[in-house]
């Protein structure tokens, strides 16, 4: 499924420390259903399971507007079921090179001790601190996987909790969901992907 760009003039700007917690779950919104489908399965009776669609995959290139993006699902009821990409330039790097892209030296990569060290502290206390507030509800990273291959550094985070909501809450709305944030580097520059996924537990 092909992700599209979010244009800046879709959001309000955000403001982390406006934005309000989420204080109850609310039922699943209506439109929803339009993203259930059947498939067939061996162990249903009826031969047929019905499934969630993966979400649209929403693409950005500035962490703001993938936060506001992220602020914006909860905003709209979509908390559990949503699915963004970001390609960006962490903080540290754009204070290091004073915001010209052009001065980025060519070490700076996850060859480099000093980038992977910058970019697990900005994971840490910054991205998944910032992330936190964007959805309004406690998120359950602890200290993640990390996988390391020749060309690519990736921390894998799951959040597999009840985001400080009651399960008697989450039963009652049916809302259980997992969050899943891998976080990479590679070899050849200091870009930085994000993939953030919210996934309803039928």
């Amino acid at each position: 499924m092909a992700g599209k760009k979010k244009s800046k003039s879709d959001s309000l700007p955000l403001d982390l420390d406006a934005i309000k917690p989420m204080d109850h779950l609310q039922a699943v919104p209506k439109t929803r259903s339009s993203s259930i489908t059947s498939i067939e399965s061996a162990d249903e009776p009826s031969g047929f399971k019905k499934v969630l669609l993966p979400p649209t995959i929403r693409e950005f290139d500035e962490l703001e507007q993938f936060e506001a993006f992220v602020r914006d699902e909860t905003w709209d009821n979509e908390f559990d079921y949503f699915h963004g990409r970001l390609h960006y330039y962490p903080p540290f790097v754009m204070k290091e090179c004073q915001n010209n892209v052009d001065k980025i030296k060519p070490t700076v990569n996850k060859n480099s001790k000093k980038f992977k060290r910058n970019l697990q502290h900005h994971i840490q206390k910054h991205l998944i601190k910032d992330l936190e507030k964007c959805c309004g509800y406690e998120l359950n990273f602890d200290k993640g996987e990390v996988v390391e291959t020749f060309d690519k550094l990736t921390w894998k985070f799951k959040d597999q909790s009840d985001h400080g909501f009651s399960k008697e809450e989450e039963d009652l709305y049916d809302r259980h969901w997992q969050l899943e944030l891998d976080v990479s580097c590679s070899n050849d520059s200091a870009m930085v992907d994000v993939d953030y996924r919210s996934i309803p537990i039928m």
